[in-house]
């Protein structure tokens, strides 16, 4: 975790990955087991678990700014309806990232029961304790 960044910086740095793993993810065969696909699942279950806070902290310094006057908005208008309409969009954005957090909790879990049916040419003797008894010939 590097903390020298700015909260800007660090923003960029996940809406990046995030782009990296769209992209990566694009050819259908990009996961090589339904175990990635599962691990891929819950990082990105940790990522919707964590945005709250990060959205709290953003309503926090938005009210602090405006409180303070040191918001100055480029048409010269009163910041106080910028700052609130901002505060009541992160409020109406609560909800429907519980609702995302629920899902990804249902998908997460589904795929962390996932493992892959190998042809048995490919198991090893590590393998066999979970070699699968219906595997498709």
């Amino acid at each position: 975790m590097d903390l020298s960044k700015t909260p800007d910086q660090l923003a960029s740095d996940a809406a990046e990955s995030i782009r990296a793993l769209n992209h990566r993810t694009i050819d259908p065969e990009s996961y090589d087991t339904p175990p990635t696909l599962g691990n891929t699942a819950y990082n990105l279950r940790t990522l919707v678990e964590r945005l709250p806070q990060a959205l709290d902290q953003m309503e926090s310094e938005l009210l602090r700014f405006g409180s303070t006057d040191f918001v100055r908005m480029d048409d010269g208008t009163d910041p106080t309806y910028a700052v609130a309409e901002c505060v009541s969009a992160l409020a109406a954005a609560r909800p429907l990232l519980d609702q995302l957090l629920a899902e990804m909790r249902i998908v997460s879990a589904r795929t962390s029961h996932m493992g892959a049916n190998w042809p048995a040419d490919e198991l090893t003797s590590a393998d066999t304790a979970d070699t699968p008894t219906d595997t498709p010939a």
